[in-house]
């Protein structure tokens, strides 16, 4: 109501104005209300649930007004040290934007060592971490530190979906593992094109396109693979928060806050449960809905 009446009656250079002060204020309240350091994430994330011997995919948002006291890369340490040694921390470092149909289409070189994430400037500070190992996956390669990091990270080249059956997706589940928000939505989750892999017989769609891609990827000795890989259907919009919801319904969701910070936890086994029963009695988590209206949706992949 007031918004809406103050660019009613405010010309540009008072907007400007208003919104800077606005932005000052909102700054100072962050920073001094709703600071936080790494210590005090890791009690947030192990209060939500999350322990040492954990194996969890985090999907994560270096945001400048979360009240964060240090740099994305002390959240990366933090999260290194609770799962580091006796578990297994996990981020997928999709090296493009938009879909996978566009990204392979363009015939680019995946290099292991090389090739940036761009799933956030966390993931790649992780990516550049030593000891993270990387999948040899031209589109959807995983990011692995832990005990089981070498057996997760493996063959995936030889997969031809991307999040399917052999990947470090399937072993991630086999793993019992925890899906971590950290500032970002659950509809960032990765996880989804495994579930939908699994019951695409299921589905009223081709889950991928037609013909698969020939990408070369090159590993950390520069040895050239041709690994072949199928495109998700560019035509097909996934929602998400349609999951959430249900899984919400459920109480299989976990909400946290730390700071001005976000956090969501899900077991994957649950999310495999739910996402499959809402397919198969034919409420389909796919094109908009009103759990998504306002919100967004995970795009096609």
């Amino acid at each position: 109501m007031i918004k809406k009446l103050l660019k009613k009656t405010l010309n540009e250079k008072q907007k400007r104005c208003v919104k800077s002060k606005y932005n000052a204020m909102r700054g100072f309240v962050i920073n001094s209300l709703l600071s936080y350091n790494a210590d005090d994430l890791k009690a947030a994330i192990k209060e939500l649930g999350i322990r040492e011997t954990d194996t969890a995919l985090v999907h994560s948002n270096s945001n400048p007004d979360s009240g964060f006291k240090g740099a994305p890369s002390d959240v990366v340490e933090c999260l290194a040290k609770l799962l580091g040694e006796n578990g297994n921390l996990l981020m997928v470092s999709i090296p493009f934007r938009g879909t996978t149909f566009d990204h392979l289409s363009k015939g680019k070189p995946f290099h292991r060592d090389r090739t940036i994430s761009m799933m956030g400037l966390i993931t790649e500070i992780f990516r550049r971490r030593p000891g993270v190992l990387r999948s040899l996956h031209p589109t959807h390669p995983v990011l692995a530190l832990g005990k089981d990091g070498v057996w997760l990270t493996t063959g995936h080249e030889s997969c031809a979906a991307p999040c399917g059956a052999g990947t470090p997706f399937e072993k991630f589940l086999q793993l019992d593992g925890k899906i971590l928000f950290y500032d970002v939505p659950f509809g960032a989750i990765t996880f989804f094109h495994y579930v939908e892999d699994a019951v695409k017989e299921l589905l009223p769609f081709n889950v991928y396109h037609d013909k698969p891609f020939t990408v070369k990827a090159f590993d950390e000795r520069k040895q050239e693979h041709v690994v072949t890989v199928y495109a998700f259907n560019p035509v097909v919009t996934r929602n998400a928060y349609a999951v959430e919801e249900e899984m919400k319904q459920r109480g299989l969701v976990k909400y946290g806050k730390v700071g001005n910070s976000r956090l969501i936890l899900v077991n994957a086994k649950d999310v495999l449960r739910c996402q499959t029963e809402m397919i198969k009695a034919g409420r389909l988590p796919y094109g908009e809905t009103s759990s998504s209206a306002g919100k967004g949706i995970t795009q096609n992949g």
